[in-house]
């Protein structure tokens, strides 16, 4: 019996020391900003070179690195970052420069929003302003909150129930403090146990949804006609709720491979206010609501809607330029383009920043179509207009030579003094040494007739490609028909591309040019 009580002292003498470091309160470190960070912009991989970025919903991402300095004390610790990018994904999220590592990341989602604020107050005492639009009196008085967010507000005050902005009158909730667990900035937390007291330099990098990017092209057509200056910017776009301050910039050219990512969204959303037919409030409710009717129609005065303050204050997209050129960069098989200087990532904004300017680039100006032949018509068709195509070769010894992301062509040309807009096409990453081609409009003066006459057998086509502007046009047709079929004896030699008959020819001013074939079964 000594022995087994000998041996239970020692195992409490053990066991204690152990139970109280346990029971020790964990501290909580709180980081407020970054000392410094980078930001990593990656294209939204769904969009096409044609299609702008949509500013409502901005499918591509970020890579954003910060460096922060915090004193740690020992024992376990809550590290709070705040102030990171509201679409973080917190499964990307990597901490390094902590001394003992990481145990946890969690991203708190318990963001100080109107809603959140309003449910953390649901059961609990406000103050309510009003303020009279005619007379400008501000009246206070104590309310309680008895609906969430999403059930249209209900106040009860000392004269009965009521709507919140639902008087006629301009009203505010004035809440005495912010709930404990709200946070006014997204925030990334993590815990980990230091054994020494130390003051650390962390390293946070994580991907981010919520950005985009795309190239915008700018041409100037010469004079005569035959080359272009061609100007290109950066466009920058941060639809997240967190600004990027002095941040270290860069695009990437390409699509990598990246899934979906399930994440969860932070607490808010907007308010649903709700408003009852009259007769089926309380008293005070319909006596507000009418003496705010009168004071309006005694000053004029129309009477304020209920959203309209929630839709005047909704986030709009700022633009802002500045010129400094991005350097070029390999990242691997894609390409890197970083902004020499420090910028400003503003939150719900756009920024531009020049990317290259080259001048007196050649391009050929061609007039093109494709025909599909199989059906055409016997009777007689219409003259059709031809599309305007500006080719350019991406070669050094042309003016370019350097990689071009997708992106936004603009055109224009000089003419009586002004700049006037040809057109506007898309276009697709391009390596250098490829051909570049933009679609800018049609012609209403270089048009096309097509002619046929025959049976399902064998059918003869006549094309007429007429020009009625006073300089020779370059045309390129394509002909298309099913692949059971076939074309024979052609008035004119054609060449193949990207497997379809082309007939290339030089149409003279004010003239025209005519191909006959026939299209046959096998």
């Amino acid at each position: 019996m000594m022995m087994r009580a000998l041996f239970a002292f020692l195992l409490l003498t053990v066991v204690a020391p152990a139970i109280a470091q346990s029971d020790e309160p964990r501290q909580t470190v709180t980081s407020e900003t970054p000392s410094s960070v980078s930001v990593t912009v990656y294209r939204n991989p769904q969009r096409s070179g044609d299609q702008g970025m949509n500013l409502n919903y901005l499918g591509g991402y970020a890579l954003i690195t910060e460096e922060r300095t915090v004193t740690l004390p020992a024992g376990e610790i809550d590290l709070r970052f705040e102030g990171v990018a509201g679409g973080i994904i917190p499964q990307s999220a990597i901490v390094t420069g902590l001394p003992d590592g990481v145990i946890e990341k969690n991203r708190d989602a318990a963001l100080l929003s109107p809603s959140a604020l309003l449910n953390g107050y649901l059961g609990r005492d406000v103050t309510i302003r009003r303020t009279s639009a005619a007379t400008g009196e501000v009246q206070e008085f104590d309310a309680r909150i008895r609906t969430d967010a999403s059930g249209g507000v209900v106040l009860q005050t000392a004269e009965g129930f009521e709507a919140l902005q639902c008087t006629g009158l301009n009203e505010t909730i004035i809440y005495p403090a912010i709930p404990e667990g709200l946070s006014a900035k997204p925030t990334l937390s993590v815990k980990s146990r230091v054994t020494t007291p130390t003051r650390a330099t962390i390293t946070l990098s994580y991907l981010a949804t919520g950005f985009d990017w795309q190239a915008n092209y700018v041409a100037d057509i010469s004079a005569d006609g035959e080359t272009m200056n061609l100007f290109s910017w950066v466009t920058l776009a941060n639809g997240d709720e967190t600004s990027f301050i002095n941040a270290r910039t860069q695009t990437v050219a390409g699509q990598p491979n990246k899934g979906r990512d399930n994440i969860q969204p932070p607490s808010g959303g907007s308010i649903a206010l709700r408003c009852w037919p009259q007769g089926t409030t309380s008293d005070i409710m319909v006596r507000n609501f009418e003496r705010g009717r009168a004071e309006a129609r005694f000053s004029g005065a129309p009477m304020p809607a209920p959203m309209a303050a929630m839709e005047a204050a909704s986030d709009r997209i700022t633009l802002t330029a500045k010129r400094v050129e991005a350097e070029q960069e390999d990242l691997g098989d894609l390409k890197l383009y970083r902004i020499p200087v420090p910028v400003t990532v503003a939150a719900q904004s756009q920024k531009q920043v020049a990317m290259f300017e080259k001048t007196a680039v050649p391009f050929t100006k061609i007039h093109e179509a494709q025909i599909w032949t199989g059906n055409a018509p016997a009777d007689h068709q219409e003259a059709l207009p031809l599309d305007i195509l500006l080719r350019l070769q991406n070669e050094k010894r042309d003016g370019l030579g350097l990689p071009l992301p997708a992106g936004k062509m603009v055109v224009f040309k000089a003419a009586g003094g002004e700049r006037i807009l040809l057109g506007e096409d898309g276009l697709d990453d391009k390596a250098i040494g490829e051909e570049v081609e933009v679609t800018i409009g049609q012609s209403p003066l270089v048009r096309y007739q097509l002619k046929a006459a025959g049976n399902n057998d064998a059918r003869d086509f006549v094309l007429t490609v007429t020009n009625a502007s006073g300089r020779t046009a370059q045309v390129e047709v394509t002909l298309d028909y099913e692949d059971n079929r076939k074309l024979r004896k052609a008035s004119e030699k054609l060449r193949r591309k990207d497997g379809k008959d082309l007939w290339k020819v030089t149409v003279p001013a004010n003239g025209e040019r005519v191909l006959t074939y026939r299209v046959v079964g096998q």
